[in-house]
């Protein structure tokens, strides 16, 4: 009669704690010299005023333009920049405010109006721009340009007479 082998038991695999993780994190930080702690700390400074500055240079390009099509875009608006008809995310209003969807601690949901500040912060600005792009053409009648278009400078078939 033959016996059948007992399958060999795998040695437990040990996990990482993740303490054992920050120990290892903390004791480089804590092992780094001060001249270079103080040089890690001044670029980190430096990278959150470098992005303070980019959120407010693309607010304000993001203003002039919709000062720039103030009167077109007053009559095409309200926008739907994300989401759903349902379920707006993100809305262009006609006096060109925009409107931002928020959730509360109680789960209530309400669209708020944000600055173009708080916009582009939430959403890239060449997002913001292929959204406004995709919503002026909706409402031009235009079809959607296709991934790579804007780069390329291509028109899409059925804009005659558009310009890119």
């Amino acid at each position: 009669m033959a016996t059948a082998k007992k399958p060999a038991k795998k040695a437990p695999i040990k996990k990482v704690a993740k303490r054992t993780v920050a120990k290892r994190a903390a004791s480089r930080h804590s092992a780094m010299a001060p001249d270079l702690a103080r040089k890690v700390a001044a670029a980190a400074e430096a990278a959150g005023s470098e992005r303070l500055t980019a959120v407010e240079h693309a607010a304000d390009r993001l203003g002039r333009y919709l000062r720039e099509h103030r009167n077109t875009l007053k009559g095409v608006t309200p926008l739907l920049l994300a989401g759903s008809e349902k379920a707006p995310q993100l809305t262009l209003e006609s006096d060109l405010s925009f409107r931002v969807r928020s959730i509360d601690e109680r789960k209530r949901s309400s669209m708020d109006r944000a600055s173009t500040a708080e916009v582009v912060e939430l959403w890239a600005a060449a997002d913001l721009y292929d959204r406004l792009e995709a919503a002026l053409r909706r409402a031009a009648g235009l079809s959607s340009r296709p991934t790579g278009a804007i780069i390329a400078g291509l028109g899409v078939a059925g804009d005659h007479g558009a310009k890119v």
